[in-house]
């Protein structure tokens, strides 16, 4: 097992997956971190563990995620695999004493996230899933203008991209489809902004690549219903246009409304009586995956609640799982809290 000279520096990092995205987003996100020491690297090809362990000077790199958990140095795993894996891997890692940051899904069933809950509350250790969405800066901006409204909203957010339809997430077992897979972001961006509890989900859709090779539904319009009234409703497409901005996101709330392109620009209409238009502009897009991960090591070092814990992990799973529903059998699918506080 060879070593670099990873040293000590605050939360020593194990990374479970070290594919495209952890290598694009979450690994460099946490090596601008001071808080986090990037420890050791696992991917079941090993080299790419070794690309990974040397480029950021990681203690030592593995094929095996047993050797990461099994390390009493390790406080924090990342799991960063295919989405059949996260629920097991998190489960093996609290039941190892780890926190865990995974990315989503949480699972793919309710009985995975079930289990996941009970390992995670069995432990008393940190659990953070990948819903960054809720915590981008625009999106929190767009949170602070319309909170104080109090009164009921109305919101559109579009997701849409050229999905490769021979990609592993369409496939129900590996992936779970585009809605369990990548739709869960969204549905707990609504339930962020919106703060109070989603009562019902219905989903229009279907197979719109190829079904030859696309087994589970990949696009569709959803809709959620909320305690207040508030109103929620998503676009997304897996035959989508690659020159096209691939999310945008609409609020109307008590005669004002909000605009954000692509988490970069926020236009924001109604607050201001002397402004027609407000613009907010990011020198890039940001979709709060460093804002996560940074209230994500306030949580481990201070003992506080991280960001997306197990509840929120829980509710846009559960959502996710009943747009499949909704989709299969037609009709609304209602929601309480009791399907997913468990």
């Amino acid at each position: 097992m060879p070593e670099g000279e990873g040293t000590r520096r605050g939360i020593n990092v194990a990374f479970v997956g070290c594919g495209a995205f952890a290598r694009g987003m979450h690994i460099p996100n946490m090596a601008k971190n001071d808080r986090y020491n990037l420890y050791a690297a696992c991917d079941i090809v090993k080299e790419n563990a070794k690309q990974v362990s040397e480029e950021y000077n990681m203690k030592y790199f593995t094929g095996d995620y047993r050797e990461v958990l099994d390390d009493e140095d390790v406080d924090l795993v990342v799991v960063t695999t295919r989405h059949n894996e996260h629920a097991r891997l998190t489960i093996e890692a609290a039941n190892a004493g780890k926190h865990v940051l995974c990315e989503k899904p949480m699972g793919l069933s309710e009985r995975e996230c079930r289990d996941v809950v009970k390992a995670v509350k069995a432990n008393g250790v940190k659990y953070t899933v990948g819903y960054n969405r809720g915590m981008a800066p625009l999106v929190t901006k767009a949170r602070d203008l319309i909170e104080p409204l109090d009164k009921k909203k109305l919101m559109y957010h579009r997701i849409q991209a050229p999905f490769p339809e021979d990609h592993w997430t369409h496939d129900p077992e590996v992936g779970g489809g585009r809605f369990v897979g990548e739709g869960c972001h969204i549905f707990d961006l609504f339930c962020e902004l919106v703060g109070k509890p989603p009562v019902s989900v219905y989903a229009s859709g279907g197979i719109f690549l190829n079904p030859g090779k696309v087994r589970i539904p990949d696009s569709g319009i959803v809709t959620i219903a909320f305690e207040d009234g508030s109103v929620a409703a998503t676009l997304i497409a897996s035959d989508g246009c690659a020159s096209f901005a691939k999310e945008a996101t609409e609020i109307y709330c008590d005669g004002k409304a909000i605009h954000i392109d692509n988490f970069r620009e926020m236009k924001y209409y109604g607050f201001d009586p002397e402004k027609k238009e407000q613009v907010l502009t990011l020198d890039e897009t940001d979709k709060g995956q460093a804002v996560e991960i940074d209230r994500l090591a306030d949580a481990i070092l201070n003992d506080t609640e991280p960001p997306n814990g197990i509840v929120n992990a829980a509710r846009a799973a559960v959502i996710s799982f009943y747009v499949d529903e909704s989709i299969q059998t037609g009709k609304a699918i209602p929601v309480s809290i009791e399907d997913y506080v468990f």
